[in-house]
């Protein structure tokens, strides 16, 4: 009672140890959970969040790639101020965001306002989009700004993507990851809705490296190990098909809709099988995916 005194008489509020014994009895009244222990004084057992789901929160920031370094600071911040003085600097261990990959746009934040808030009108956006060039600047790609549609925001690969309608692919949807974005406006127009049905779930899952495209069912077949279940389960999720081999007892298959318009990533995700998954259909990706490893084998020979 007199450390809480004097620490209200420090910060210019005169206060009678009977009127904090009235406002604790407040707080307890509205749920929160504390404790007096005697000759010890009064103890908040409890706080609405753990120190290990803390935890959990603040190395998510930290390898949010989309957030910059100072976010990143402000927002572990108000994290540590959900819990103890004590238990604060265990939050900070073995944290290190200098050291990681992270993202030089200080818009994220507004940009994430003004999206919601075109989702919330159902407003279309106009946007800067950016890449790097080989000196590490900045460049405006295509040198114009875009205009799109959006339809969700969405995390993959520890970035943050929004996945839009754009007046370039009108009739399927697109993503643009947010730290490359600048310079959001809302445009009073109503959002342009493609034909293709939004299943954001498996728009997801067939999303290789969140690349663009419509989606098409690809069927794959693999060896029947632990291993590999659990890769399709990591995947596509535990909806997914999967089938023991007619044709063979030591393989099982698998059916699932793939984004193949642009399909380097998802050939990548074969190849790193190292030959012990196979695509049976449709043959033209089978075919283009072949053309692709005789084309590397090639390259390699030559050089």
């Amino acid at each position: 009672m007199e450390r809480i005194q004097n620490y209200l008489n420090s910060c210019g509020y005169q206060a009678h140890k009977v009127t904090i014994k009235d406002d604790i009895e407040a707080l307890i009244l509205n749920d929160m959970n504390i404790e007096y222990v005697h000759n010890k004084g009064y103890h908040l057992r409890s706080r609405p969040f753990s120190l290990n789901i803390l935890k959990t929160l603040a190395d998510a920031i930290a390898s949010f790639r989309f957030l910059t370094v100072d976010d990143s600071e402000k927002l572990l911040k108000l994290i540590e101020s959900l819990c103890s003085i004590y238990e604060a600097p265990l939050l900070r261990r073995e944290i290190m965001l200098t050291n990681r990959v992270k993202s030089d746009n200080e818009q994220i934040f507004d940009n994430i306002d003004m999206i919601n808030s075109a989702l919330h009108n159902n407003q279309q956006i106009s946007f800067d989009y950016y890449d790097y060039d080989i000196n590490k600047q900045l460049v405006l790609r295509g040198g114009v700004k875009r205009t799109c549609s959006p339809f969700a925001l969405v995390m993959c690969n520890e970035q943050y993507y929004v996945v839009s309608n754009y007046e370039k692919h009108g009739d399927t949807y697109t993503n643009f990851r947010i730290d490359r974005m600048r310079n959001i406006k809302l445009i009073d127009l109503y959002r342009n809705t493609p034909c293709e049905i939004l299943n954001l779930e498996q728009y997801i899952k067939s999303s290789f490296s969140m690349f663009s495209g419509k989606s098409e069912y690809v069927t794959l077949r693999l060896p029947l190990e632990n291993k590999y279940c659990n890769i399709v389960i990591d995947r596509f999720g535990k909806s997914v098909l999967m089938l023991r081999d007619k044709k063979s007892d030591n393989h099982f298959i698998i059916h699932v809709p793939v984004r193949a318009e642009y399909p380097q990533p998802f050939f990548s995700w074969i190849f790193s099988f190292r030959g012990k998954v196979e695509i049976i259909s449709p043959i033209r990706l089978k075919e283009r995916y072949t053309k692709v490893l005789y084309e590397s084998c090639v390259q390699q020979y030559m050089n």
